[in-house]
């Protein structure tokens, strides 16, 4: 029996669609090819608390100096491309209010929390919520399940989760949690229905 909904962030409850965002802002450069050199193994370490967005803009600055411009533009206006998904978060409240806890796990650096919750009410709703800044480490490291298992006393085979990555879903239901590939809200709703 499902009592735990567990929602991602990032392309769950709110977009995160870096190449066509930034193609608009920058349609004289190839974001094709640059956003996969900045969204890569050292953005990463932002979201697992390890750098800072200004240590991380230098290291890509020394590792790619063509981009310097491109990826100065991205460290600028990375944030105001989230933006929330209003039919997932209708489905998150209806969660809460059909008797579900529901939960937050994401890869998520410090300063996308703080820009998110000081927009979005998502954070305060939810019963609880596993971030990777905080705990340096991130999806798909089954840890970082078993802290959120751990923490808030839930049972996997109670637990369906949410994300849009393949590799995270595979983690979830290694320890036993039903999983669901995200792809929008109506697809992820209709599978859910049927646990």
């Amino acid at each position: 029996m499902i009592n735990n909904v567990i929602f991602d962030i990032g392309n769950v409850l709110v977009d995160f669609h870096p190449i066509p965002y930034f193609q608009r802002l920058l349609p004289n450069s190839d974001m094709n090819v640059i956003c996969p050199l900045i969204f890569d193994p050292i953005w990463e370490q932002i979201d697992a608390g390890r750098l800072t967005c200004e240590q991380a803009k230098q290291k890509h600055i020394q590792k790619h100096p063509q981009y310097a411009k491109e990826i100065e533009s991205v460290y600028a206006h990375w944030k105001e491309m989230m933006s929330l998904k209003e039919d997932t978060y209708a489905y998150f409240k209806e969660c809460k209010q059909g008797g579900f806890r529901v939960f937050l796990l994401s890869n998520i650096g410090a300063e996308s929390h703080q820009y998110l919750s000081e927009r979005y009410a998502f954070f305060d709703e939810a019963d609880g919520a596993i971030l990777s800044y905080r705990h340096h480490r991130i999806k798909p490291d089954v840890r970082i399940y078993q802290l959120l298992m751990e923490r808030y006393r839930l049972n996997a085979e109670e637990c369906v989760f949410f994300d849009d990555n393949p590799v995270n879903i595979q983690s979830a239901c290694a320890l036993g949690m039903k999983g669901i590939l995200f792809e929008n809200c109506t697809q992820a709703q209709r599978e859910a229905a049927l646990w």
